[in-house]
């Protein structure tokens, strides 16, 4: 039996840019094309349904068959429900808690890959952080207010101060709230604050079959939360196998400005990127041991105009 809360959010941050903050610095629009495929290619058996393009640290966070999906150059961020965990569980072995989990890292390259698992709205909850260099494990953490469940790997320095007791405590409870120190721990190492410093835009989609919401404007999730609160990698074919085509009110690939990205396929520019992992994973080594937020800048992706 599950003994963790009904709904924890697992939020991945795959990354090759050597500068995350100015990735999104420059604004780059939500990828709905490439969330679509990404999920095509995840699952051919889920029926997408389009849910909204809107920033993830201003939205509510995804329920149950819901993903929100912010692909930049350099950049790519996934957020979703965590499945159902045992007993035992810890954050480390994350990449084994369900086929499709293990599957979706397989798919990204990243030199440097950040994970945080949260449980909205409950601030002692289950929350933690860990931090891969390519294959190896630098850093993890993940607690309840009352128990540390995984605590391996150097701390870094910004840790420090969770520690020291300036949060309110009642018997064995944590002098700090693990949640608090997760945001801390990744922007840490994306170089901004997740919560509300800089704008993160997404593309959502359903895998559930739920029907799509028609409106007069672009799809949107209204209620914001506050800034406390099959292993083949993704090819350009459009048309993939489990891509919901019954909905022709927007074009996924329509309307992309003429003077953004460089002309090529989203295929080509993943097919490169994959091959540039293997120096991202050097510059990331390096980066952890000049103690810089730098990572290596390896991918070359477009950024397209999307909406309606």
């Amino acid at each position: 039996m599950p003994t963790h809360p009904p709904q924890q959010v697992l939020t991945l941050w795959f990354i090759t840019a050597a500068d995350p903050r100015g990735v999104l610095a420059a604004e780059p629009k939500a990828d709905r094309g490439y969330a679509r495929k990404l999920l095509a290619q995840l699952n051919p058996a889920w029926t997408l349904t389009h849910i909204g393009d809107f920033d993830m640290n201003r939205s509510a966070p995804p329920g149950p068959g819901e993903y929100y999906i912010g692909a930049y150059r350099g950049l790519t961020v996934v957020q979703t429900v965590l499945p159902e965990v045992s007993e035992g569980w810890t954050l480390s072995s994350f990449r084994s808690v369900d086929a499709t989990v293990s599957a979706l890292v397989g798919m990204i390259p990243a030199a440097d890959l950040l994970v945080t698992v949260t449980t909205p709205g409950d601030p002692d909850g289950l929350a933690g952080f860990t931090h891969w260099t390519g294959d190896r494990m630098t850093r993890c953490f993940y607690a309840s207010r009352e128990r540390i469940l995984e605590d391996s790997g150097a701390p870094l320095p910004d840790e420090a101060r969770f520690w020291e007791g300036t949060t309110e405590a009642h018997g064995i409870q944590l002098p700090f709230l693990p949640s608090e120190m997760a945001v801390a721990a990744i922007a840490y190492w994306l170089g901004f604050g997740v919560s509300d410093e800089i704008d993160i835009p997404v593309a959502a989609f359903a895998v559930d079959g739920r029907p799509e919401v028609r409106t007069g404007g672009t799809p949107s999730r209204p209620t914001p939360v506050s800034a406390d609160h099959r292993s083949d990698r993704v090819s350009g074919a459009s048309g993939a196998s489990g891509v919901d085509t019954t909905d022709t009110s927007y074009d996924d690939y329509a309307d992309s400005p003429e003077d953004e990205g460089d002309g090529r396929s989203t295929g080509e520019l993943l097919r490169g990127a994959a091959g540039s992992v293997g120096r991202g994973v050097v510059t990331g080594f390096r980066w952890l041991q000049s103690g810089t937020h730098r990572i290596g800048d390896e991918v070359r992706r477009r950024a397209r105009q999307t909406g309606r």
